[in-house]
């Protein structure tokens, strides 16, 4: 069940906002209330969704406060693995800068799913290559609010996909080349207009 609710509400099937009724979330699943409810306090301490008034539950919005905190999160942590990642050997480092060779442009409908995981996997491998334990598990405090946000902008954003694919594939080249500077550089720029991007999203949201 837990699954399956991050699922729908991280791929945006059930947008921000939406309310969630134990009841009928019981009666879905074929469970009774307690499971759901448990489910929920999960799903509330992700950050995924939150308690309205007396029993109601809804997924959490995506506001501007949590645009700029998530994006200040990743310009901090995810530069820091590049310095290692340099230092592969080569044929990873090859295995690296090809990562999103399979890709075209612009991102066919079709392929979005598997370009926005490929992306998830993308930013993991970064902060994976940090070695740093501490990091990481900040990181996964935001990793499925942060994957959220990835397809509340880029599903139904062509350009944006389209732009998103040149940005990686620049980090990508950069780390491949052994060049550092080059690299911080691209992923820096990659990250602001990823916030920029949802920054307007949530702006006209509420327009």
């Amino acid at each position: 069940m837990y699954d399956e609710l991050e699922r729908v509400i991280v791929d945006c099937s059930l947008p921000p906002g939406s309310p969630l009724k134990d009841s009928d979330l019981a009666a879905q699943f074929g469970v009774s209330r307690t499971p759901v409810r448990d489910t929920l306090h999960l799903l509330e301490a992700s950050g995924l969704v939150e308690r309205g008034k007396s029993t109601s539950w809804f997924v959490t919005p995506i506001r501007m406060r949590d645009v700029e905190e998530i994006s200040e999160m990743r310009a901090l942590l995810e530069p820091a693995g590049l310095p290692r990642i340099i230092d592969w050997d080569d044929e990873r480092l090859q295995q690296l800068g090809s990562l999103f060779d399979e890709f075209r442009i612009p991102v066919s409908a079709s392929d979005t799913q598997k370009y926005l995981a490929r992306d998830d996997d993308f930013h993991g491998i970064l902060i994976g290559a940090t070695g740093n334990s501490r990091i990481q598990s900040t990181y996964r405090v935001i990793d499925r609010q942060l994957a959220r946000c990835k397809r509340y902008v880029s599903v139904g954003d062509d350009r944006r996909r389209a732009a998103s694919l040149e940005e990686h594939r620049a980090v990508c080249s950069a780390l491949a080349a052994r060049d550092l500077d080059a690299a911080r550089v691209a992923l820096l720029d990659h990250l602001e207009r990823a916030h920029e991007a949802l920054a307007a999203a949530v702006k006209a949201s509420l327009a």
